[in-house]
């Protein structure tokens, strides 16, 4: 006996047949996790769904909104309608299939009775009304239309007819037929068909109780909503909720008023009437009774006559009328729905494709996002799982020198059976086998019916589908792109079996659903692109870790490379730190005697000494120029062994940069002067200060000044331009109209000791420095949070270009 909750076999299941336990009436539906069947569009077999119409489930939506909005008000309501739509779609694997409220509200929709109760069961639930579904029957289900269509008829006649309608609209889902149907009376019954049942599964009794429900109440309500008579009334004669075959009602309403009766009776009178006194006047011989028994017969002839004729009349045109709206209704019916049922399957068919690209996408970026074979595969049978909706997914290996599958990797099994599919090693050495088709011959292979199969599968393989209770399997082959030649040579293959492009087989993909026929050419095409993807990520993980093998000797050696070199690298730094202790000890004790010197000098040349002659004091002045050049030196020297020991003294503080260039140019203005060089300054009005060191900053200003000076001829022009940002900067240039720097020189202009290889370039008297000064400005800049650059042309000068930011910029205090 199957398990509670299995399907019975699509096959050979009747009602008779089936053998599963039944669940009593309080078991519902929602005690299954997912649905089992597509909820509306296509069946796997390419058949149209269409057990339940859309005017039912609109019905139910309407009651609900109805319910749900008496105590709580309007705004609730279509928050109750998004809730039961979100409890629906978490019943549906398939995203594709997930309802929206505009979906389910659309009346040319079809559904299968396995979603129609599920919905029922939430709208039980939403609304805390255990009778919901009678009183939806009851006040929903004779719709505007209905109650046109059947107002021509009599009750007794809707009832007669109502088998033809309800199996018309039914499509072979349940049964209908009518009995001992009088002018007040009529027994009617249901009974649903096989594959309902199926749909049903062990929740027969709770599901059928719930379209018992609706469809009884449905049924007493045609006397009220087509005639006005009042609510019919009924009693059970037969239940399926309660184990009996089919569901069975006895409906008694009262009888229709017959308006015309008096009208021929009347005109009968007035005629025999009128005969009666035609024969009293034409034959006074006759007597009263005489002429009254006479005169009765045309009275009764002519009531019957008008009284016949007028219900014939009557009934010619309300089946002509019935006749002409039933066919108009049924033609338009059938293209809407047909229409409709085709725009519905274009659209799953659209969404699954979609969720599939967009699935597959992601799956290739899951799958190469990481190079651990382990990972990578617990990625691969997670994502296959959750993402596309498979019961089982299993990854096995094959080694094509051994010719054998092995290593099986199983997800969705109990662990007890993917321990045993893990330990298994099966030959693979027939191409006709299951296994050799795929493994072999490269192929995938799509299994509806295992049972089909059976002898071409190996018999451990036959002892893992009963454990996992695989009824249809889809198997491909993990293909990946070869190597190298070397690499596929020396592999023996079975006669018959070609290497396809000298693809590498890896191993193989299997996946399956628990249904019969779930499996279709459309996961054959996903499987075989993600078993491709799949591939590739497994060789680039295989080709990774070979890597890494064949560099763990040489990862080796770099570490112990890498090691000569810090202690290389820690002895630099130690000369490097007693260069810088060096040269702040030298320029400190060179500075003192050139100090002296430098005081002696002058006093001679001043005349202390005596008289000097003009060669004398032409001399005196070159010495005294040379030790100004070798103190400016020092300073540099200084300036910069304290910048690289991290020891400038650096005050943060708002500075106006305008009052800072203006004492730059009147710092330098004598010698600019002497060269007929124009010194000049730019900028707007209102500039916001910066926030920085003023000395530092008037050391970098005099620095770019006091460099273009070397390069700029007579006549010519040095500007400095003060521009705001908008990042909260100012930007600070230097421009000169010198000889300017070649295009090859322009990325060493900032390093330390550089100097133009070209002598040529700079002012005749000039003195070149020691190529510090630019390093040691770029240091500053930078001290600021700033940046510095060059821009230069051959001929036409240079543009020295650095950043400062503003008071306002959120920058920290450096120092």
């Amino acid at each position: 006996m199957p398990a509670p909750g299995a399907p019975c076999d699509q096959g050979t299941v009747g009602r008779a047949e089936c053998t599963m336990e039944l669940f009593p009436k309080n078991r519902t539906i929602l005690d299954r996790p997912l649905m089992q069947f597509r909820p509306f569009g296509l069946t796997p077999s390419g058949d149209k769904i269409r057990d339940v119409s859309g005017v039912t489930v609109r019905a139910n939506i309407e009651y609900l909104e109805e319910v749900a909005g008496t105590p709580q008000g309007d705004d609730t309501t279509p928050h109750v309608v998004q809730r039961l739509c979100d409890l629906l779609n978490a019943r549906i694997g398939n995203p594709a299939y997930h309802v929206t409220d505009q979906f389910l509200r659309n009346v040319w929709n079809s559904y299968s009775y396995e979603f129609t109760c599920y919905l029922g069961e939430f709208c039980i639930l939403l609304s805390g009304n255990p009778r919901f579904q009678f009183e939806m029957g009851k006040h929903k289900f004779i719709s505007p239309v209905i109650q046109t269509l059947g107002r021509p008829f009599s009750v007794s006649q809707i009832f007669r007819m109502f088998p033809h309608f309800g199996e018309k609209f039914a499509k072979g889902s349940i049964h209908f037929t009518a009995r001992d149907v009088t002018h007040n009376s009529a027994v009617l019954s249901m009974k649903f068909a096989d594959h309902i049942y199926q749909q049903f599964g062990p929740y027969r009794k709770r599901c059928a109780d719930i379209v018992c429900q609706a469809s009884k109440a449905g049924l007493l309500a045609v006397p009220q909503y087509i005639h006005h008579l009042g609510f019919a009334s009924v009693r059970d004669l037969q239940c399926i909720a309660d184990g009996d075959e089919c569901c069975e009602w006895e409906f008694h309403w009262p009888t229709q008023p017959f308006f015309t009766r008096v009208q021929w009776t009347t005109v009968g009178t007035m005629v025999s009437g009128s005969a009666l006194g035609y024969l009293r006047w034409a034959h006074p011989e006759l007597s009263w009774v005489e002429a009254g028994t006479w005169a009765v017969i045309p009275g009764l002839t002519t009531w019957f006559a008008g009284h016949w004729y007028g219900l014939k009349q009557k009934a010619d045109e309300r089946e002509h009328l019935i006749k002409e709206q039933v066919t108009s209704v049924n033609t338009h019916h059938e293209e809407l729905r047909e229409a409709y049922l085709d725009q519905e399957r274009t659209a799953v068919e659209l969404r699954q494709k979609v969720s599939q690209l967009t699935t597959l996408y992601q799956t290739g970026l899951e799958f190469n996002a990481t190079l651990d074979r382990e990972t990578l595969l617990k990625n691969v049978l997670h994502t296959i799982m959750t993402e596309l909706h498979y019961d089982l997914v299993m990854i096995s290996f094959f080694d094509r020198d051994r010719q054998i599958a092995y290593d099986a990797r199983m997800l969705g099994a109990p662990p007890d059976v993917t321990r045993y599919a893990r330990s298994m090693e099966i030959p693979v050495t027939d191409a006709s086998s299951i296994e050799g088709e795929v493994l072999l011959q490269g192929r995938p292979l799509l299994i509806n019916d295992l049972r089909q199969a059976w002898p071409r599968l190996h018999p451990l393989n036959r002892q893992l589908a009963q454990r996992t209770n695989v009824q249809s399997c889809l198997s491909v082959p993990l293909k990946a792109p070869p190597r190298s030649p070397g690499q596929t040579q020396g592999h023996a293959f079975p006669q018959g079996v070609e290497r396809e492009s000298k693809e590498r087989i890896l191993g193989s993909l299997t996946v399956n659903r628990s249904i019969e026929h779930a499996l279709t050419g459309d996961d054959v095409h996903v499987m075989v692109t993600v078993a491709n993807q799949v591939a590739i990520a497994l060789d680039n993980a295989d080709a990774y870790h070979e890597i890494e093998a064949l560099n763990a000797g040489l990862e080796s050696r770099i570490q112990e490379r890498t090691r000569s070199l810090e202690e290389a690298n820690a002895k630099l730094r130690e000369l490097d730190q007693l260069k810088s202790t060096f040269v702040s000890i030298a320029s400190h004790e060179v500075r003192t005697p050139l100090t002296a010197i430098k005081g002696l000098v002058e006093s001679m040349r001043d005349g202390f000494t005596g008289p000097l002659s003009d060669r004398q004091v032409f001399f005196l002045t070159r010495v005294t120029h040379n030790i100004d050049r070798l103190t400016r030196m020092l300073n540099d020297l200084l300036d910069l062994s304290r910048i690289e020991a991290g020891r400038v003294d650096f005050t943060p503080t708002d500075v106006a940069l305008v009052p800072v260039a203006e004492d730059v140019i009147e710092q330098l203005r004598p010698q600019a002067e002497k060269q007929s060089v124009t010194l000049q300054i730019t900028h707007p009005p209102d500039l916001v200060p910066i926030r920085g060191d003023r000395d530092k900053i008037l050391q970098i200003m005099t620095n770019l000044t006091h460099n273009a000076m070397k390069f700029t001829p007579p006549s010519g022009r040095i500007t400095i331009a003060l521009t705001p940002r908008d990042d909260h900067t100012v930007q600070v240039c230097v421009e000169d109209t010198g000889c300017g720097i070649p295009p090859e020189d322009l990325p060493q202009v900032f390093d330390r000791f550089y100097r133009s290889r070209n002598n040529a370039t700079s002012v005749q008297g000039a003195t070149r420095g020691a190529g510090l000064g630019l390093a040691i400005t770029k240091s500053l800049v930078e001290l600021h949070r700033g940046r510095i650059w060059v821009d230069s042309t051959p001929g036409q000068g240079s543009r020295f270009v650095f950043t400062l930011p503003t008071r306002d910029a959120d920058n920290p205090d450096t120092g």
